[in-house]
C-alpha cells in the first residue's frame, strides 16, 4: 500500500511524515471523537519540511502487525481473567490478574516491536518526495 503524507520534520537522513486518516476509516467510529487523527512515521530519506512524500507500507506485514498489536494483549487479558476466576473464585482477583495479563501482553508487543522494527521488510520505505502542488504551480519570481 502506498500512502502520501506531508514531511513535518527532516534531520540527518530521516523524515517524519504525517498522514491524514484514510477515507475508509472516517465512517468506522472506533477512534471515538478523533476526527482529526493523524499518523506520524519516520522513514529514511532526504526532503524538506512541507514536501509531499509517497511511502510504501508492506501490505502483508500490516495484517501481521495488527494481529500482534491487538490479539496478544487481548489474549493476556482473557487468560488473566480466566486464571484469576478459576484459582480464586473472586471477581477482584480475576480483574487484577486480567489487568496483569493485559500488561504482560502489552510488554510482549513492545518487545516484538523493537525486534521486528529493525528488519527491513517490516519498515515503511520512501518511494518519492516532491514539492507541494501549490508551490510548484506558482510562477518563478526571479528575473
Amino acid at each position: 500500500m502506498i500512502r502520501t503524507g506531508r514531511v513535518v520534520e527532516s534531520a540527518k537522513g530521516q523524515l517524519k511524515v504525517c498522514f491524514d486518516r484514510p477515507e475508509m476509516c472516517e465512517s468506522c467510529g472506533a477512534c471515538a471523537g478523533h476526527a482529526a487523527h493523524k499518523e506520524l512515521i519516520t522513514v529514511e530519506g532526504e526532503g524538506s519540511v512541507g514536501d509531499v512524500a509517497a511511502v510504501e507500507m508492506p501490505d502483508a506485514k500490516i495484517v501481521k502487525v495488527s494481529l500482534i498489536a491487538y490479539i496478544i494483549p487481548l489474549v493476556g487479558l482473557m487468560l488473566g481473567l480466566l486464571i484469576g476466576q478459576t484459582l480464586t473464585g473472586t471477581d477482584l482477583w480475576a480483574a487484577l490478574l486480567g489487568v496483569a495479563g493485559l500488561a504482560l501482553g502489552l510488554l510482549i508487543v513492545r518487545l516484538a516491536d523493537r525486534r521486528l522494527g529493525r528488519r527491513a521488510e517490516w519498515t515503511p520505505k520512501l518511494i518519492a518526495v516532491s514539492r507541494p502542488k501549490e508551490e510548484a504551480s506558482l510562477p518563478n519570481s526571479e528575473g
